[in-house]
């Protein structure tokens, strides 16, 4: 055996037989490059490893509170259907209407048209998506307006449509119940003596006039096209617009020219307090009142049934107070009072308001009542309070367009302790028109 190397002494290399240095078999075998690549490739390895596992986890982590599923497909995405998430902050509802400008007027020097159909705004329409029901992405989602959301759905199964009234179903029907009829064409669509513009107008004004010295019976009307659906009418005050809006309430602009039309509204209402009241308003063209079986109101651009403004031989009265009122275009600038009425608080008695647009143009009604003061009497009359009150049927939000149609009267839109509760008058079914 070899001493070890002197600290100072020189280490040679190992050489074979030839002379030639012998290196170790790894180095031969490229050891160094190898070793290089093969840290290289552990580390890619490593890398596709966290990367796998990560997304692997992240598909697996169950739905959060804030998940929906978008239910596109009507069913067929199923559990396949995209994730989104999304936090809903509450809204506050600006407004449940807003006004479509249409110009229109029955005088080529009169204002500007007030604005007629309501839409809904969008706020209120998020607002009944919330509230009304949630739709799902299971192909059967329950979304929509009813329920207790406010806007174009409406609590009630009720859907607002126009200031003519609401579509609705069940039972409680709060309001009067508006058919509207067409006296230019029969109900399978042919002409009748109504027709024609210039001749048309007069056997139209014999017709409803007909129709109210017969007591009121609907068979004046019954060979007349009739809308196929029913309107509500919470409250009678529309504010002056087009007269296609009437038709267009009702669905058929298409197949009715917006004149020489008639809206019948009747009801069992429900008398609010004993305190004496009236009837106030007028309308373009004209509305008859009838309450309890007797005419209590008739006025506007011509009468149906009085001869003269007040002259209510049935009821034992003759009526003088007018009230100014702001209405343009036109140039019928008031309204006016009905004869006064007593009936014990409780009773209910039925109730049919009919109105009507002649030529065609602007069309616009406003009812509302006057209560008397102090049950006080002046030369056998009662004295009224001074401030009219919104005739209302019931108490839901109004439009907007009602809101802002005071008119520059002093009047109760609210009308609270006097709204006069509706329901159906014997016999009344609503029952769509055969077309």
């Amino acid at each position: 055996m070899s001493a070890p190397p002197d600290a100072n002494e020189t280490v040679l290399p190992v050489t074979d037989a030839t002379g030639r240095t012998r290196r170790p078999w790894w180095q031969r075998l490229g050891g160094r490059g190898l070793t290089i690549s093969v840290l290289i490739h552990a580390a890619l390895v490593a890398v596709a490893l966290i990367w796998v596992v990560s997304t692997v986890t992240e598909r697996a982590k169950p739905k959060s509170a804030d998940t929906f599923s978008t239910g596109a497909g009507g069913g067929n995405g199923g559990d396949k259907a995209k994730q989104y998430k999304a936090k809903l902050p509450p809204k506050a509802i600006k407004s449940l209407t807003k006004s479509n400008a249409r110009i229109t007027s029955k005088n080529a020097n009169a204002a500007l048209a007030v604005a007629s159909v309501p839409v809904a705004s969008a706020t209120s329409l998020a607002a009944a998506s919330a509230m009304g029901g949630n739709s799902k992405g299971f192909g059967g989602g329950s979304g929509g307006g009813l329920g207790a959301g406010t806007g174009i759905g409406r609590g009630g199964a009720k859907n607002f449509v126009s200031l003519f009234g609401m579509k609705m179903t069940g039972d409680k029907i709060g309001g009067l119940i508006g058919t509207f009829y067409d006296l230019k064409q029969t109900s399978s669509g042919k002409p009748t003596e109504c027709a024609p513009a210039k001749t048309g107008i007069v056997p139209y004004r014999n017709i409803v006039k007909a129709y109210i010295d017969s007591g009121w019976s609907l068979s004046k009307f019954s060979r007349f096209f009739r809308s196929p659906d029913y309107l509500i009418g919470g409250q009678l005050w529309i504010p002056s617009m087009s007269a296609d809006e009437a038709p267009r309430a009702y669905e058929v602009e298409k197949l009715v020219k917006p004149s020489r039309w008639v809206i019948h509204y009747k009801a069992n209402v429900e008398v609010p307090q004993d305190t004496p009241f009236r009837f106030v308003g007028s309308a373009d063209d004209w509305m008859v009142v009838r309450f309890a079986g007797k005419t209590v109101l008739d006025d506007g651009y011509e009468r149906m049934d009085i001869d003269k403004i007040g002259d209510y031989r049935q009821m034992n009265q003759t009526v003088t107070s007018t009230y100014k009122i702001d209405r343009k275009p036109g140039t019928l600038n008031r309204i006016v009072a009905g004869p006064w009425i007593k009936i014990t608080k409780g009773t209910k008695v039925p109730m049919e308001v009919i109105v009507g647009e002649t030529p065609g143009g602007v069309f616009d009604v406003y009812l509302a009542i006057e209560v008397a003061k102090s049950e006080t009497k002046e030369k056998g009359q009662y004295v009224g309070e001074g401030k009219l009150k919104l005739f209302r049927c019931n108490s839901d939000p109004l439009p907007q367009e009602v809101l802002q149609g005071k008119r520059g009267l002093n009047i109760d839109m609210t009308a609270n302790g006097w709204i006069f509760k509706a329901s159906r008058a014997e016999g009344q079914a609503l029952t769509p028109a055969k077309r």
